[in-house]
């Protein structure tokens, strides 16, 4: 599958993994599983009645794998360590016949925390073998993107096609430009030229490279809009503002790719997400990366 294509996908299994919390993560999570081990290998586990899901969530036939899965809107130390102990504890006595592996999936962006290892260790420990395991991004990341194009248009159908970005139109800009008019006042933009080495300087992964040159098509739609309106301050109101968040996600501490994450559905907004509108928030992206308003611009002296 072509580079750029299979970035547009990661930052969609980005979007569900990070964004779907308790049942519609247990949904998403049991439609990859479905996909990965098809005719019914793998088999979900729903509640019943008063005796619940046995602590079940999903199970594996052909690994005997039985599998928990918790994704809390506000995750806490405390409360993910007591989920870990007290599922296993509990699921053991049911399933302990048909139990080979018990595997632990969770959508913390950050990884597991230290207690909740510890558990999974000290169960480990108890059962004398390697029978509890965690499941975070890179987990399921690595099963989405071996998935047929098939699948994974199943998966995320709001992702855009070639096509859609060879075939992009104003129509498909205006909105997202629309949306970003509630920029501040301006400062003095970056005028020049962007360096042909700022995505290596800003230490950006081969995705998003390729997520930033799949906007250079709509990016020019962006570039010649400004110039048509020829309306400075708006244009400077918005890289103000893009400048501003990018500032603020740096400060955080974030990755580049983290940021680029985190402006990509900054740009988006919180309207529905559709393959046109998508294109549009590339494109929007990429005009104000080439612009040297967002990342930073690479100095000969030093390195970030």
């Amino acid at each position: 599958m072509n580079d750029r294509i299979m970035a547009l996908y990661e930052m969609a299994f980005r979007d569900r993994y990070q964004e779907s919390f308790e049942d519609e993560f247990q949904e998403f999570f049991s439609e990859i599983m479905e996909r990965v081990h098809p005719d019914g290998d793998f088999v979900r586990v729903r509640p019943w009645g008063n005796v619940g899901d046995r602590k079940n969530d999903g199970y594996l036939i052909s690994h005997r794998t039985v599998f928990a899965v918790y994704a809390p809107r506000r995750p806490t130390a405390s409360g993910i360590r007591t989920k870990v102990e007290t599922d296993f504890a509990e699921c053991l006595p049911y399933w302990e016949e048909y139990l080979d592996r018990w595997v632990f999936v969770h959508n913390d962006r950050e990884g597991l925390g230290p207690d909740a290892l510890k558990v999974i260790l000290e169960i480990n420990a108890a059962q004398g073998d390697n029978v509890a395991s965690p499941w975070g991004r890179e987990a399921l990341r690595k099963r989405v993107m071996d998935l047929d194009m098939g699948d994974l248009r199943s998966l995320f159908p709001n992702v855009p096609t070639f096509e859609d970005f060879i075939e992009v139109g104003l129509d498909q800009i205006q909105p997202v430009l629309d949306h970003l008019d509630r920029a501040r006042v301006p400062a003095r933009p970056d005028l020049r030229p962007v360096p042909e080495d700022k995505m290596e300087y800003n230490l950006l992964s081969d995705p998003t490279r390729s997520l930033i040159t799949l906007g250079m098509q709509p990016a020019q739609l962006v570039r010649n809009y400004y110039r048509r309106v020829s309306d400075e301050l708006l244009r400077d109101q918005t890289a103000q503002a893009f400048s501003d968040k990018y500032s603020e996600l740096r400060q955080r501490g974030l990755s580049p790719d983290d940021i680029y994450w985190e402006l990509r559905k900054w740009v988006g907004g919180s309207g529905a997400s559709n393959p046109s509108r998508e294109v549009g928030v590339y494109g929007v992206l990429t005009y104000f990366f080439e612009e040297c308003d967002i990342f930073l611009r690479p100095e000969r002296s030093s390195r970030p």
